[in-house]
Protein backbone atom coordinates (compact mmCIF):
# COMPACT_ATOMS: atom_id res chain seq x y z
CA UNK A 1 0.00 0.00 0.00
CA UNK A 2 1.12 3.76 -0.53
CA UNK A 3 -0.06 6.43 1.21
CA UNK A 4 1.29 10.00 0.42
CA UNK A 5 0.01 13.59 2.01
CA UNK A 6 -1.26 15.69 -0.79
CA UNK A 7 -3.19 19.20 -0.84
CA UNK A 8 -4.76 18.14 -3.70
CA UNK A 9 -7.26 15.95 -4.93
CA UNK A 10 -7.12 13.18 -7.34
CA UNK A 11 -10.41 13.71 -9.54
CA UNK A 12 -10.28 10.29 -10.49
CA UNK A 13 -9.93 8.44 -7.17
CA UNK A 14 -12.40 6.83 -4.80
CA UNK A 15 -12.94 9.66 -1.62
CA UNK A 16 -12.75 8.87 2.16
CA UNK A 17 -14.60 10.97 4.27
CA UNK A 18 -13.56 11.60 8.12
CA UNK A 19 -15.83 13.93 9.64
CA UNK A 20 -17.35 14.87 13.08
CA UNK A 21 -20.17 17.67 12.21
CA UNK A 22 -21.97 16.54 9.03
CA UNK A 23 -21.98 20.01 8.00
CA UNK A 24 -18.57 19.62 7.07
CA UNK A 25 -19.67 16.99 4.16
CA UNK A 26 -21.88 19.93 2.46
CA UNK A 27 -19.32 21.62 0.46
CA UNK A 28 -18.23 17.86 -1.00
CA UNK A 29 -21.03 16.30 -2.39
CA UNK A 30 -24.19 17.46 -4.24
CA UNK A 31 -27.57 18.04 -2.60
CA UNK A 32 -28.92 15.08 -3.63
CA UNK A 33 -25.84 13.03 -2.03
CA UNK A 34 -26.00 15.20 1.10
CA UNK A 35 -29.76 14.80 1.39
CA UNK A 36 -28.42 10.91 1.27
CA UNK A 37 -26.26 11.34 3.80
CA UNK A 38 -27.96 12.95 6.58
CA UNK A 39 -30.41 10.40 6.46
CA UNK A 40 -27.82 7.16 6.46
CA UNK A 41 -25.85 8.73 9.06
CA UNK A 42 -28.37 9.24 11.30
CA UNK A 43 -28.39 5.21 11.80
CA UNK A 44 -24.71 4.05 10.63
CA UNK A 45 -21.75 5.65 11.61
CA UNK A 46 -19.77 4.38 7.80
CA UNK A 47 -21.84 4.68 4.38
CA UNK A 48 -20.73 3.60 1.46
CA UNK A 49 -22.07 4.46 -2.03
CA UNK A 50 -20.73 4.73 -5.68
CA UNK A 51 -19.04 2.13 -8.16
CA UNK A 52 -15.67 0.52 -8.06
CA UNK A 53 -14.04 3.74 -9.46
CA UNK A 54 -16.32 6.05 -8.23
CA UNK A 55 -16.17 4.82 -4.79
CA UNK A 56 -17.26 7.28 -1.43
CA UNK A 57 -16.92 6.42 1.57
CA UNK A 58 -18.10 8.45 4.53
CA UNK A 59 -17.11 7.71 8.17
CA UNK A 60 -18.35 9.53 11.04
CA UNK A 61 -16.02 10.06 14.03
CA UNK A 62 -18.07 11.85 16.31
CA UNK A 63 -17.61 10.14 20.28
CA UNK A 64 -15.54 7.27 18.11
CA UNK A 65 -12.71 5.63 19.67
CA UNK A 66 -9.46 5.44 18.14
CA UNK A 67 -9.89 1.50 17.65
CA UNK A 68 -12.80 1.90 15.28
CA UNK A 69 -11.19 4.05 12.95
CA UNK A 70 -8.25 1.39 12.78
CA UNK A 71 -11.08 -1.53 12.06
CA UNK A 72 -13.25 0.67 9.93
CA UNK A 73 -9.86 0.90 7.60
CA UNK A 74 -9.20 -2.63 7.73
CA UNK A 75 -12.70 -3.77 7.30
CA UNK A 76 -13.10 -1.52 3.84
CA UNK A 77 -10.43 -3.88 2.60
CA UNK A 78 -9.05 -1.00 0.00
CA UNK A 79 -8.09 -2.12 -3.30
CA UNK A 80 -7.34 0.88 -6.35
CA UNK A 81 -6.74 4.70 -5.63
CA UNK A 82 -8.72 6.36 -3.07
CA UNK A 83 -8.24 10.37 -1.28
CA UNK A 84 -8.91 10.56 2.11
CA UNK A 85 -10.34 13.51 3.19
CA UNK A 86 -9.99 14.61 6.59
CA UNK A 87 -12.67 17.41 7.47
CA UNK A 88 -12.73 17.93 10.91
CA UNK A 89 -11.23 14.88 12.66
CA UNK A 90 -7.96 14.95 15.12
CA UNK A 91 -4.73 14.36 13.66
CA UNK A 92 -4.71 11.17 16.20
CA UNK A 93 -7.21 9.93 14.28
CA UNK A 94 -6.70 10.14 10.68
CA UNK A 95 -3.46 8.24 12.09
CA UNK A 96 -5.39 5.55 13.37
CA UNK A 97 -7.40 4.86 10.13
CA UNK A 98 -4.10 4.81 8.00
CA UNK A 99 -2.78 2.49 10.83
CA UNK A 100 -5.52 0.15 10.54
CA UNK A 101 -5.18 0.32 6.43
CA UNK A 102 -1.60 -0.47 6.66
CA UNK A 103 -1.64 -3.34 9.10
CA UNK A 104 -4.42 -4.96 7.00
CA UNK A 105 -2.46 -4.94 4.31
CA UNK A 106 -0.03 -7.28 5.13
CA UNK A 107 -0.21 -10.99 4.04
CA UNK A 108 2.64 -14.39 4.15
CA UNK A 109 2.48 -15.94 0.76
CA UNK A 110 5.59 -15.86 -0.27
CA UNK A 111 5.40 -19.92 -1.06
CA UNK A 112 2.09 -19.38 -2.82
CA UNK A 113 2.93 -19.61 -6.38
CA UNK A 114 -0.44 -17.86 -7.52
CA UNK A 115 -0.71 -15.65 -5.09
CA UNK A 116 -1.55 -11.89 -6.89
CA UNK A 117 -1.51 -8.54 -4.70
CA UNK A 118 -4.12 -6.13 -5.47
CA UNK A 119 -3.11 -3.07 -3.15
CA UNK A 120 -4.28 0.34 -2.46
CA UNK A 121 -3.22 3.83 -3.09
CA UNK A 122 -4.01 6.88 -0.25
CA UNK A 123 -3.63 10.20 -0.75
CA UNK A 124 -4.15 11.94 2.75
CA UNK A 125 -5.49 15.37 2.16
CA UNK A 126 -4.83 16.88 5.04
CA UNK A 127 -2.97 20.23 6.55
CA UNK A 128 -2.11 18.67 9.60
CA UNK A 129 -0.25 15.27 8.56
CA UNK A 130 2.90 15.48 7.80
CA UNK A 131 5.41 13.60 5.83
CA UNK A 132 7.11 12.45 8.75
CA UNK A 133 4.03 11.28 10.36
CA UNK A 134 3.34 8.90 7.53
CA UNK A 135 7.34 7.39 7.87
CA UNK A 136 7.23 7.13 11.19
CA UNK A 137 3.64 5.07 11.01
CA UNK A 138 5.12 3.15 8.52
CA UNK A 139 8.30 2.23 9.70
CA UNK A 140 6.93 1.26 12.91
CA UNK A 141 3.94 -1.06 10.43
CA UNK A 142 6.91 -2.72 8.66
CA UNK A 143 8.82 -3.63 12.01
CA UNK A 144 4.91 -5.11 13.04
CA UNK A 145 5.46 -7.27 9.94
CA UNK A 146 8.90 -7.96 9.96
CA UNK A 147 7.49 -10.00 13.53
CA UNK A 148 4.74 -11.69 11.64
CA UNK A 149 7.08 -12.51 8.72
CA UNK A 150 9.52 -14.29 11.54
CA UNK A 151 6.32 -15.91 13.34
CA UNK A 152 5.18 -17.24 10.48
CA UNK A 153 8.44 -19.04 8.76
CA UNK A 154 8.59 -22.54 8.91
CA UNK A 155 11.22 -23.68 11.23
CA UNK A 156 12.77 -25.79 8.12
CA UNK A 157 13.30 -22.32 6.81
CA UNK A 158 13.98 -20.22 9.53
CA UNK A 159 16.65 -21.97 11.42
CA UNK A 160 18.79 -20.50 14.25
CA UNK A 161 21.55 -19.11 11.79
CA UNK A 162 18.93 -17.94 8.88
CA UNK A 163 17.32 -15.98 12.07
CA UNK A 164 20.55 -14.52 13.58
CA UNK A 165 21.18 -13.92 9.77
CA UNK A 166 18.36 -11.54 9.37
CA UNK A 167 18.99 -9.99 13.12
CA UNK A 168 22.14 -9.12 11.85
CA UNK A 169 20.73 -7.01 8.91
CA UNK A 170 19.69 -4.29 11.72
CA UNK A 171 23.51 -3.16 12.08
CA UNK A 172 22.71 -1.54 8.70
CA UNK A 173 20.23 1.33 10.50
CA UNK A 174 22.52 1.35 13.69
CA UNK A 175 22.24 -1.21 15.98
CA UNK A 176 24.66 -3.10 17.63
CA UNK A 177 24.43 -6.76 17.14
CA UNK A 178 26.52 -9.54 19.73
CA UNK A 179 25.81 -13.24 19.03
CA UNK A 180 26.73 -15.67 21.45
CA UNK A 181 26.84 -19.49 20.61
CA UNK A 182 27.32 -22.43 22.41
CA UNK A 183 31.36 -22.17 23.54
CA UNK A 184 30.15 -18.85 24.87
CA UNK A 185 27.12 -20.09 26.55
CA UNK A 186 29.00 -22.87 28.51
CA UNK A 187 31.71 -20.20 29.85
CA UNK A 188 28.72 -17.98 30.59
CA UNK A 189 27.19 -21.15 32.68
CA UNK A 190 23.65 -20.85 31.21
CA UNK A 191 22.07 -24.08 31.99
CA UNK A 192 18.75 -22.85 31.14
CA UNK A 193 19.44 -22.37 27.24
CA UNK A 194 22.05 -25.39 26.90
CA UNK A 195 19.24 -27.36 28.68
CA UNK A 196 16.84 -27.04 26.33
CA UNK A 197 19.18 -27.45 23.32
CA UNK A 198 20.20 -30.35 24.74
CA UNK A 199 17.49 -31.98 22.44
CA UNK A 200 18.56 -29.87 19.15
CA UNK A 201 21.03 -30.79 16.41
CA UNK A 202 21.33 -27.12 16.09
CA UNK A 203 23.69 -24.46 18.45
CA UNK A 204 21.67 -22.49 20.67
CA UNK A 205 22.54 -18.30 20.64
CA UNK A 206 21.85 -15.49 22.74
CA UNK A 207 21.18 -12.72 20.30
CA UNK A 208 22.02 -9.25 22.08
CA UNK A 209 21.09 -5.88 20.34
CA UNK A 210 21.73 -2.68 21.34
CA UNK A 211 20.33 0.65 19.99
CA UNK A 212 22.48 3.60 21.94
CA UNK A 213 21.99 7.01 19.77
CA UNK A 214 23.52 9.69 20.82
CA UNK A 215 21.67 12.24 22.65
CA UNK A 216 19.54 9.57 24.70
CA UNK A 217 17.33 10.13 27.39
CA UNK A 218 17.70 7.47 29.23
CA UNK A 219 20.71 7.00 32.34
CA UNK A 220 20.03 3.42 32.30
CA UNK A 221 19.18 1.40 29.51
CA UNK A 222 15.98 -0.48 28.80
CA UNK A 223 16.31 -4.13 28.33
CA UNK A 224 13.72 -6.13 26.25
CA UNK A 225 14.15 -9.78 26.50
CA UNK A 226 11.69 -11.88 24.08
CA UNK A 227 11.89 -16.42 24.36
CA UNK A 228 12.96 -17.51 21.19
CA UNK A 229 12.29 -20.83 21.25
CA UNK A 230 12.07 -21.70 17.08
CA UNK A 231 9.93 -24.90 17.38
CA UNK A 232 8.62 -26.57 20.54
CA UNK A 233 8.15 -30.11 20.05
CA UNK A 234 7.54 -30.05 24.20
CA UNK A 235 10.47 -31.94 24.35
CA UNK A 236 10.11 -35.64 25.84
CA UNK A 237 7.16 -34.27 27.77
CA UNK A 238 5.61 -33.80 24.02
CA UNK A 239 2.56 -32.25 23.24
CA UNK A 240 -0.10 -34.39 21.92
CA UNK A 241 -3.17 -33.90 20.02
CA UNK A 242 -2.77 -30.89 17.51
CA UNK A 243 -0.83 -28.41 20.11
CA UNK A 244 1.97 -29.05 18.29
CA UNK A 245 0.71 -27.40 15.04
CA UNK A 246 1.53 -24.19 15.60
CA UNK A 247 4.38 -24.23 17.48
CA UNK A 248 6.76 -22.50 14.78
CA UNK A 249 5.11 -19.70 16.98
CA UNK A 250 6.46 -20.21 19.97
CA UNK A 251 9.82 -17.24 19.12
CA UNK A 252 6.39 -14.43 19.11
CA UNK A 253 8.34 -13.11 21.88
CA UNK A 254 11.61 -12.63 20.43
CA UNK A 255 9.91 -11.24 17.44
CA UNK A 256 8.55 -8.87 18.86
CA UNK A 257 11.62 -7.65 20.96
CA UNK A 258 13.46 -7.62 17.54
CA UNK A 259 10.81 -5.84 15.40
CA UNK A 260 10.23 -3.26 18.88
CA UNK A 261 14.34 -2.19 18.57
CA UNK A 262 14.12 -2.03 14.39
CA UNK A 263 11.25 0.30 14.96
CA UNK A 264 13.12 2.42 17.75
CA UNK A 265 15.94 2.70 15.35
CA UNK A 266 14.28 3.67 12.41
CA UNK A 267 12.34 6.54 14.24
CA UNK A 268 15.56 7.21 15.58
CA UNK A 269 14.31 7.09 19.33
CA UNK A 270 16.42 8.73 21.37
CA UNK A 271 16.30 6.00 24.25
CA UNK A 272 19.19 3.49 25.63
CA UNK A 273 17.28 0.01 24.60
CA UNK A 274 19.09 -3.17 24.84
CA UNK A 275 17.30 -6.60 23.45
CA UNK A 276 18.56 -9.99 24.62
CA UNK A 277 16.41 -12.94 22.79
CA UNK A 278 17.76 -16.97 23.49
CA UNK A 279 17.29 -18.89 20.35
CA UNK A 280 17.11 -22.79 20.13
CA UNK A 281 14.54 -25.30 19.41
CA UNK A 282 12.88 -27.87 21.57
CA UNK A 283 13.16 -30.89 20.22
CA UNK A 284 13.68 -34.96 21.15
CA UNK A 285 17.31 -36.44 19.68
CA UNK A 286 18.13 -38.99 22.59
CA UNK A 287 19.91 -35.98 24.75
CA UNK A 288 17.35 -34.41 25.46
CA UNK A 289 16.18 -33.32 28.88
CA UNK A 290 14.03 -35.60 31.04
CA UNK A 291 11.91 -35.32 34.13
CA UNK A 292 13.82 -35.12 37.07
CA UNK A 293 17.25 -33.72 35.94
CA UNK A 294 18.80 -31.27 37.37
CA UNK A 295 20.61 -27.89 35.40
CA UNK A 296 22.60 -25.30 37.08
CA UNK A 297 21.31 -21.73 35.52
CA UNK A 298 23.63 -18.73 34.55
CA UNK A 299 22.81 -17.01 38.00
CA UNK A 300 24.23 -19.89 39.91
CA UNK A 301 20.48 -21.48 41.11
CA UNK A 302 19.68 -24.94 40.67
CA UNK A 303 16.46 -26.10 38.49
CA UNK A 304 14.92 -29.24 38.84
CA UNK A 305 13.28 -30.08 35.75
CA UNK A 306 9.68 -31.57 36.81
CA UNK A 307 8.55 -30.93 32.84
CA UNK A 308 10.54 -30.17 29.41
CA UNK A 309 7.36 -28.62 28.12
CA UNK A 310 7.79 -25.86 30.68
CA UNK A 311 11.00 -24.94 28.80
CA UNK A 312 10.49 -20.83 27.92
CA UNK A 313 11.02 -19.75 31.60
CA UNK A 314 14.26 -21.65 31.59
CA UNK A 315 15.93 -20.01 28.74
CA UNK A 316 14.18 -16.69 29.69
CA UNK A 317 15.85 -17.32 33.02
CA UNK A 318 19.45 -17.09 32.29
CA UNK A 319 18.92 -13.95 29.87
CA UNK A 320 17.14 -12.07 32.73
CA UNK A 321 20.22 -12.99 35.26
CA UNK A 322 22.14 -11.74 32.68
CA UNK A 323 20.64 -8.42 32.16
CA UNK A 324 21.59 -7.57 35.73
CA UNK A 325 25.09 -6.61 34.29
CA UNK A 326 23.37 -4.09 32.60
CA UNK A 327 22.23 -1.78 35.59
CA UNK A 328 18.75 -1.73 33.93
CA UNK A 329 16.07 1.03 34.56
CA UNK A 330 13.56 -1.58 33.53
CA UNK A 331 13.00 -4.74 32.03
CA UNK A 332 10.18 -6.40 30.03
CA UNK A 333 10.37 -9.80 29.17
CA UNK A 334 8.02 -11.10 26.15
CA UNK A 335 7.31 -15.29 25.63
CA UNK A 336 4.63 -17.00 24.36
CA UNK A 337 5.03 -18.57 27.75
CA UNK A 338 1.30 -20.84 29.00
CA UNK A 339 -1.48 -22.18 28.21
CA UNK A 340 -3.27 -20.51 31.45
CA UNK A 341 -2.55 -17.37 30.28
CA UNK A 342 -4.36 -18.07 26.38
CA UNK A 343 -6.83 -19.68 28.73
CA UNK A 344 -7.59 -15.88 30.56
CA UNK A 345 -7.59 -14.04 27.78
CA UNK A 346 -8.29 -15.65 24.37
CA UNK A 347 -6.91 -14.36 21.26
CA UNK A 348 -7.84 -11.30 22.35
CA UNK A 349 -5.13 -9.69 24.79
CA UNK A 350 -1.99 -10.61 26.81
CA UNK A 351 -1.50 -11.18 30.46
CA UNK A 352 0.57 -8.83 32.58
CA UNK A 353 2.43 -9.03 36.09
CA UNK A 354 5.95 -7.84 37.60
CA UNK A 355 7.60 -5.58 40.43
CA UNK A 356 7.07 -2.41 39.14
CA UNK A 357 3.50 -1.04 39.81
CA UNK A 358 4.55 2.16 38.01
CA UNK A 359 5.67 0.92 35.34
CA UNK A 360 2.76 -1.40 34.85
CA UNK A 361 0.32 1.17 35.06
CA UNK A 362 2.09 2.88 32.31
CA UNK A 363 2.34 -0.50 30.26
CA UNK A 364 -1.69 -0.81 30.27
CA UNK A 365 -2.17 2.94 29.36
CA UNK A 366 -0.23 2.42 26.74
CA UNK A 367 -2.49 -1.06 25.77
CA UNK A 368 -5.62 1.54 25.66
CA UNK A 369 -4.12 3.22 22.81
CA UNK A 370 -2.47 0.48 20.71
CA UNK A 371 -5.31 -1.82 21.93
CA UNK A 372 -2.89 -3.96 22.04
CA UNK A 373 -4.82 -5.35 25.57
CA UNK A 374 -3.33 -6.48 28.86
CA UNK A 375 -5.13 -8.41 32.06
CA UNK A 376 -2.75 -7.66 35.20
CA UNK A 377 -2.37 -10.80 37.08
CA UNK A 378 -2.09 -10.67 41.39
CA UNK A 379 1.76 -12.75 42.56
CA UNK A 380 -0.12 -14.56 45.17
CA UNK A 381 2.70 -16.10 47.20
CA UNK A 382 0.72 -19.48 48.01
CA UNK A 383 1.98 -20.01 43.83
CA UNK A 384 5.30 -19.13 44.47
CA UNK A 385 5.46 -22.01 47.56
CA UNK A 386 4.53 -24.75 44.37
CA UNK A 387 7.95 -23.77 43.20
CA UNK A 388 9.77 -25.29 45.53
CA UNK A 389 12.19 -28.72 45.35
CA UNK A 390 13.10 -31.09 47.51
CA UNK A 391 16.75 -31.86 45.70
CA UNK A 392 17.23 -28.03 44.04
CA UNK A 393 16.37 -24.69 44.70
CA UNK A 394 13.45 -24.45 42.85
CA UNK A 395 11.81 -26.22 40.18
CA UNK A 396 10.28 -25.35 36.50
CA UNK A 397 6.26 -26.14 36.86
CA UNK A 398 4.37 -25.35 40.25
CA UNK A 399 0.90 -26.12 39.95
CA UNK A 400 -1.50 -26.64 37.55
CA UNK A 401 -3.56 -24.27 38.87
CA UNK A 402 -2.24 -20.88 37.97
CA UNK A 403 0.61 -21.78 35.58
CA UNK A 404 0.93 -17.87 33.94
CA UNK A 405 1.19 -16.77 37.82
CA UNK A 406 3.90 -19.76 38.45
CA UNK A 407 6.05 -19.06 35.42
CA UNK A 408 5.61 -15.45 36.24
CA UNK A 409 7.25 -16.27 39.87
CA UNK A 410 9.50 -18.99 38.20
CA UNK A 411 11.09 -15.37 36.21
CA UNK A 412 11.06 -13.89 39.29
CA UNK A 413 13.56 -15.73 40.76
CA UNK A 414 16.32 -14.34 38.75
CA UNK A 415 15.97 -10.91 38.84
CA UNK A 416 16.37 -7.98 41.39
CA UNK A 417 15.49 -4.55 39.21
CA UNK A 418 12.31 -3.29 37.99
CA UNK A 419 10.79 -5.84 35.83
CA UNK A 420 7.43 -6.81 33.44
CA UNK A 421 6.25 -10.00 32.65
CA UNK A 422 4.07 -10.05 29.31
CA UNK A 423 2.56 -13.43 28.63
CA UNK A 424 1.62 -12.95 24.98
CA UNK A 425 0.36 -16.86 24.21
CA UNK A 426 -3.23 -15.70 23.60
CA UNK A 427 -2.43 -13.27 20.96
CA UNK A 428 0.87 -13.94 19.03
CA UNK A 429 -0.83 -16.33 16.83
CA UNK A 430 -4.54 -16.12 15.30
CA UNK A 431 -6.05 -18.61 13.42
CA UNK A 432 -8.54 -16.31 11.06
CA UNK A 433 -8.43 -13.34 10.20
CA UNK A 434 -10.21 -10.29 12.68
CA UNK A 435 -10.49 -6.62 11.53
CA UNK A 436 -6.69 -5.81 10.85
CA UNK A 437 -5.24 -8.91 12.35
CA UNK A 438 -4.61 -11.47 9.53
CA UNK A 439 -4.13 -15.22 10.41
CA UNK A 440 -1.07 -16.10 11.68
CA UNK A 441 1.14 -14.51 13.52
CA UNK A 442 0.36 -10.81 14.42
CA UNK A 443 3.39 -9.27 15.89
CA UNK A 444 1.43 -8.38 19.10
CA UNK A 445 3.31 -6.04 21.77
CA UNK A 446 5.43 -4.25 19.33
CA UNK A 447 3.30 -1.23 18.65
CA UNK A 448 2.39 -1.50 22.44
CA UNK A 449 6.22 -1.29 23.57
CA UNK A 450 7.13 1.27 21.03
CA UNK A 451 4.20 3.60 22.36
CA UNK A 452 4.93 2.57 25.77
CA UNK A 453 8.76 3.59 25.17
CA UNK A 454 7.27 7.05 23.96
CA UNK A 455 4.88 7.43 26.50
CA UNK A 456 7.78 6.76 29.08
CA UNK A 457 10.05 9.53 27.94
CA UNK A 458 7.50 11.92 26.53
CA UNK A 459 8.38 11.38 22.78
CA UNK A 460 4.85 11.90 21.56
Amino acid sequence: MEIIVSKKENKSAGKIFLYSDIKSLKSKCTKEEFQFLKNESSSNDVVEFGNYDTRKVIISSKKKAIEFFRKTAANLNLQGDFDLLCLDVSKTKTIAFLEGALLNDYSFSKYKSDYNSDSASINVVSTEIKATDLEQLENVIKSVNSARDWVNEPVNQLTTDNYLSQINQLTKIGVEVDVFRKSKLESLNMGGILGVNKGSNEEPALAKLEWKPKGYNNDKPIVLIGKGILFDTGGINIKTGNFMTDMKADMGGSATVVATIKAIAKNKLPIHVIVLTPITENRINGNELVPGDVITMHSGKTVEVLNTDAEGRLVLADALSFAKKFNPELVIDVATLTGSAFRLTGHNGAVVMGTSDKNIHQLKKSSETTFERIIELPMWEEFEDTLKSNIADLNNLGSGEGQAVCAGFFLKNFVDYPWIHLDIAGPAFIPSDKDYHKKGGTGFGVRLLYQFLKDKFDLN
